[in-house]
């Protein structure tokens, strides 16, 4: 009973002892763990790492050689894009030319009716033997620039100068305005000879009206508008 005991307390302490040796062996190693473990992330991360810079590097170089291709036709699209703005400049400015013409024109036209309406007006005034000077100052400012103004409105009714543009395009209004602001705006001849910037030229000044002698006592003559004198 005892040999069957001792036996049996062999058995177990040789396997204490070959576990004791193991332990010892793999001690070294178990307490490099914690290291291996932090080393392992570390090269887990860094791997990472270089495979997300070298798929942002190669995104970067494919953008970079599209914006490269794509910058190649810059100089031709700002080339027509600067010859399309010329052409609309050319084409406002034309317009505007057009109708600085027709106001000169329409000048010439309102003179004609304002020395029409004068003569039979100092005719009226005559026959009822009173003095017509003041005659010319009065129908003066039913004529002029006003009305020539208006006199061209009736010609162009409803015209403007980028009638039929969509201007609710944010890129057309803001082209729109870019030429509009360098095209001198149409003006009437006597504004035009008041402003040079407008880059009119005026028509030539007309004769002074001769001067009526007076039919009662002697009153200073009013002073003609200058519309009257400039124009045609």
């Amino acid at each position: 009973m005892l040999n069957g005991f001792n036996a049996s307390l062999e058995e177990k302490l040789r396997m204490a002892e070959q576990a004791e040796q193991e332990v010892s062996r793999l001690q070294p190693l178990a307490s490099e763990a914690p290291t291996l473990r932090a080393e392992k992330i570390k090269a887990q991360k860094s791997a990472e790492r270089h495979r997300a810079k070298e798929t942002a590097m190669d995104q970067a170089r494919d953008a970079a050689r599209s914006a490269t291709e794509s910058q190649a036709h810059v100089p031709e699209l700002l080339g027509n894009a600067s010859r399309a703005v010329n052409e609309l400049y050319i084409a406002l400015k034309e317009v505007e030319a057009r109708r600085q013409s027709a106001m000169q024109a329409l000048a010439v036209a309102d003179r004609v009716d304002y020395e029409i309406e004068l003569e039979d007006g100092e005719e009226h005034e005559r026959s009822l033997d009173r003095d017509p000077r003041g005659l010319a100052y009065a129908l003066a400012g039913r004529h002029g620039d006003s009305r020539v103004v208006k006199l061209l409105d009736e010609l162009q009714p409803g015209f403007g100068l980028l009638a039929g543009c969509n201007m609710d395009d944010p890129l057309h209004r803001d082209v729109a305005n870019f030429v509009v602001q360098r095209v001198a705006p149409a003006v009437p001849p006597q504004a035009a000879s008041a402003n040079k910037k407008s880059g009119a030229v005026a028509p030539p000044p007309a004769p002074e009206p001769v001067e009526i002698p007076a039919v009662e006592e002697e009153r200073q003559e009013p002073s003609i508008p200058a519309f009257l004198a400039e124009i045609e």
